[in-house]
């Protein structure tokens, strides 16, 4: 069933869902005042985040850029635009971004917009992008603008010792100077609909990637993940596999993974700089992705703006 799910076609046609509109009337600009907020696994989606900080400073405007879970979200009446980034897990936005948006003080007419990363042409980011952008406006936010950048997939189990997912591989050059292009296009987008005062409205759309979220991918794939654990001899402590989970499943002290807990993100595998996170999937060992990259010999390209 968990590969039925995740190989499902996408569909070549979509219809159009209840559309995402401004439920309040935009508050007047006062001192441009941005925030940029993400979420991020493996680096992709916080270095677009902070290339469009970048620019959005370059424009006029007086940035605050931060990973959400550290970000006060008391503070969010204090910015004249909030922009959320996240990856797109199995088809979708996660859920515990959508908690987190769901969490927030309501934002009285702040343009809102988002912004999301994804590891494949068929992830149904479209409708993942909208998502946050829905939460946003159910907590009073004006939607302003949606975008979407592709890079390679860090979703371990599209590669194994022996053979790497096809999709995977071509976008190896990926994120390149045009994805970069897009970010930057897009902060200037950002900038022209708020000094506009100009909202929009955007819809998800029913596809068949969608309808494959209903039935529960992450808890179907769960099914063939075993031995998930710390492995105790190898562990530094360092806690990089604490910081990333978001489902706070790991207990470094006693060298345990919540299974129940665990939202099968991959951060702990993804991140963990001694390799000491063991996964075993469908029987064999899960290689991380910094250790995929590492003997692979891939490197990412940096934004010329962030290199320096």
């Amino acid at each position: 069933m968990a590969a039925a799910v995740l190989s499902m076609p996408a569909a070549s046609g979509c219809v159009d869902m209840r559309p995402i509109r401004a439920n309040v009337p935009m508050k007047s600009v006062r001192t441009g005042r941005a925030l940029v907020l993400w979420f991020s696994q493996t680096g992709y989606t916080e270095r677009n985040g902070k290339l469009l900080a970048h620019r959005l400073e370059k424009l006029g405007m007086n940035v605050t850029a931060s990973e959400m879970r550290r970000f006060d979200r008391q503070r969010m009446g204090d910015f004249d635009l909030i922009v959320i980034g996240s990856p797109v897990f199995y088809y979708d936005t996660p859920q515990y971004v959508k908690a987190w948006i769901r969490s927030l003080p309501e934002l009285r007419g702040t343009p809102v917009a988002a912004y999301v990363t994804f590891g494949g042409p068929e992830g149904n980011q479209h409708n993942a992008v909208c998502s946050i952008l829905g939460l946003l406006a159910e907590k009073e936010g004006v939607p302003v603008g949606t975008n979407t950048f592709m890079n390679m997939s860090s979703f371990p189990l599209s590669w194994s010792e022996e053979e790497v997912h096809e999709k995977t591989w071509m976008s190896r050059h990926l994120p390149n100077e045009e994805t970069y292009d897009s970010v930057r296009e897009y902060s200037r987008y950002l900038v022209n609909q708020v000094n506009l005062a100009k909202d929009a409205a955007f819809s998800k759309r029913l596809t068949v990637r969608e309808i494959s979220t209903w039935f529960g991918p992450i808890w179907w794939t769960k099914k063939f993940v075993k031995n998930h654990s710390i492995v105790e001899d190898d562990c530094i402590g360092c806690g990089t596999c604490v910081e990333k989970c978001p489902a706070d499943a790991i207990n470094l002290s006693a060298f345990q993974v919540d299974r129940d807990s665990c939202v099968l993100c991959f951060g702990c595998v993804n991140n963990c700089p001694a390799r000491a996170v063991h996964m075993e999937y469908s029987g064999e060992t899960v290689i991380g992705y910094r250790d995929f990259m590492m003997k692979k010999k891939l490197i990412i390209t940096e934004p010329e703006e962030l290199s320096v």
